[in-house]
C-alpha cells in the first residue's frame, strides 16, 4: 500500500493555499464597471484570506470556512477539515471572474435574477461574505439561460451583472466538507472479518496472491460462499469511502457491529458500526462508523522494533490521529455492505439432480 492510500484526509498544507491565479499586475482589461472584478479587490488580497461565510436564501448560514496554519475548516462540524479544492475553486472565480455584461438597478426585477438580499420571503440566491475584511459581500444569483454566467450584485449596490462564468456555490453544508475518508481497494488487504453482537462471524480472505477473488471460512456444513460478485463490495469496505455527515466522537452503542480489515503492510482497520436516528451533532441519522487503526508488528526479542517495523507503528499511528476523533456516517448502500450478515455470502449448494436439469 503507497501512503497516498492511507493518509485519511491528507488535505492541504499551508504551501498549497497560495493559488495558482497568477497575481503578477494589470491584465490589459478595459476600465470602467463592466469587465471590472466581480469583488473588487480580492485578487490583491486572495492568498490572505482566511474566513469565507455563505448565507442561503432564507439568511441563515450554509457554512463558515475558517483558515488555520494548515487547512480550511468548518466551525458548524466542529472544525473538521473543508473540501479545499472546492474552496479554492471559489476564491479561484471569485477572484479572477469579471463582470461580462450589464444588467437592472431595478429592485423590482431582482427576484427574477435570484439577487435579491438573502432572508427576504423570495430570495433565491446565496451571499458571500468575508469577515474582518474590507472586502463587499457579493450575492450570487441564477444562472443566465443563454449565457456561461450567473447574476450577480454586490450587496451594497444595485446594478446587477451577469457574471463572464458559472461560479459554483452548494447550500449544502455536507458538500463543503472534505468527504473522502479512505481509498483502500480490496487488493491491499489479507483479512475481512465482521462480528455481529449476537456472536455471527464472517472472515474473508484472498483467495491468493495473484487474485481479486475471495474465501469465505467456516462455511456451514450444506451450504457454499456466494458467487464473487455478491463477496466483492464487503471485501472493498475501505475503497473509495466517503461520509455524508461527521461528528466528534464520543462512544459507540454496545450493540455496534465490528469489522477488521488488515492491510499487506501490516495495518489494522478497526470499525464500530451502528444504527443511530437521533445523534447528537449529526444533521440526519442513519449508518455510522469509527474508526482505530493499529499496527501489526513484532518486536525482536531485545523489544526494539526494526525499522520497517517502526515506520508501520509510525503510519497506523499517523492514520488513527486522523480518523479516531471522528465518527462518519456512510452512505446506506456503503453501510449495508459493511454490515452484512452471514446468509448475505452465502448460497445454497446445488444437488447433482439440478445440475443435470
Amino acid at each position: 500500500m503507497t501512503p497516498k492510500t492511507i493518509l485519511i484526509l491528507a488535505g492541504a498544507t499551508v504551501l498549497a493555499l497560495v493559488l495558482a491565479l497568477g497575481l503578477s499586475g494589470p491584465n490589459g482589461r478595459t476600465s470602467g464597471e463592466q469587465d471590472e472584478p466581480l469583488v473588487p479587490g480580492l485578487r490583491e488580497v486572495v492568498n490572505e484570506v482566511d474566513a469565507v461565510d455563505i448565507l442561503g436564501p432564507d439568511g441563515e448560514f450554509v457554512v463558515r470556512l475558517r483558515r488555520d496554519e494548515a487547512r480550511w475548516r468548518v466551525p458548524e462540524k466542529d472544525n473538521f477539515e473543508a473540501d479545499f479544492e472546492r474552496v479554492q475553486g471559489l476564491l479561484r472565480d471569485l477572484a479572477t471572474g469579471r463582470r461580462a455584461d450589464e444588467r437592472t438597478s431595478n429592485p423590482e426585477w431582482y427576484a427574477r435574477l435570484g439577487v435579491q438580499d438573502v432572508g427576504e420571503p423570495e430570495a433565491s440566491g446565496v451571499r458571500i461574505d468575508f469577515p474582518d475584511s474590507e472586502l463587499p459581500s457579493l450575492i450570487v444569483g441564477q444562472a443566465d439561460s443563454t449565457e456561461q454566467g450567473r447574476f450577480v450584485r454586490l450587496a451594497d449596490q444595485a446594478r446587477t451583472w451577469l457574471s463572464d462564468g458559472d461560479l459554483e456555490v452548494p447550500t449544502d453544508r455536507i458538500e463543503w466538507l472534505e468527504r473522502s475518508v479512505m481509498d483502500i481497494p480490496a487488493t491491499e488487504l489479507t483479512r475481512v472479518t465482521v462480528r455481529h453482537p449476537d456472536g455471527e462471524t464472517i472472515e474473508l480472505r484472498p483467495a491468493g496472491d495473484q487474485t481479486q477473488d475471495w474465501v469465505v471460512f467456516n462455511v456451514p456444513d450444506g451450504r457454499e460462499a456466494a458467487p464473487m460478485w455478491e463477496l466483492r463490495p464487503l471485501a472493498n469496505g475501505l475503497a473509495n469511502l466517503r461520509l455524508d455527515d461527521v461528528r466528534r466522537h464520543d462512544a459507540v452503542p454496545d450493540d455496534a457491529i465490528g469489522a477488521l480489515f488488515v492491510t499487506r503492510d501490516g495495518l489494522n482497520f478497526v470499525a464500530s458500526l451502528f444504527q443511530d436516528d437521533l445523534g447528537a451533532g449529526s444533521e440526519s441519522g442513519g449508518g455510522w462508523v469509527h474508526f482505530s487503526v493499529s499496527a501489526e508488528v513484532t518486536a525482536s526479542e531485545d523489544g526494539e522494533l526494526s525499522e520497517e517495523a517502526a515506520r508501520i507503528s509510525a503510519d497506523a499511528a499517523a492514520v488513527n490521529e486522523r480518523l479516531s476523533p471522528w465518527q462518519y456516517r456512510l452512505p446506506e448502500r456503503k453501510f449495508d455492505s459493511l454490515t452484512k450478515r452471514l446468509e448475505d455470502v452465502l448460497a445454497e449448494v446445488e444437488s447433482d439432480d439440478e445440475e443435470e436439469s
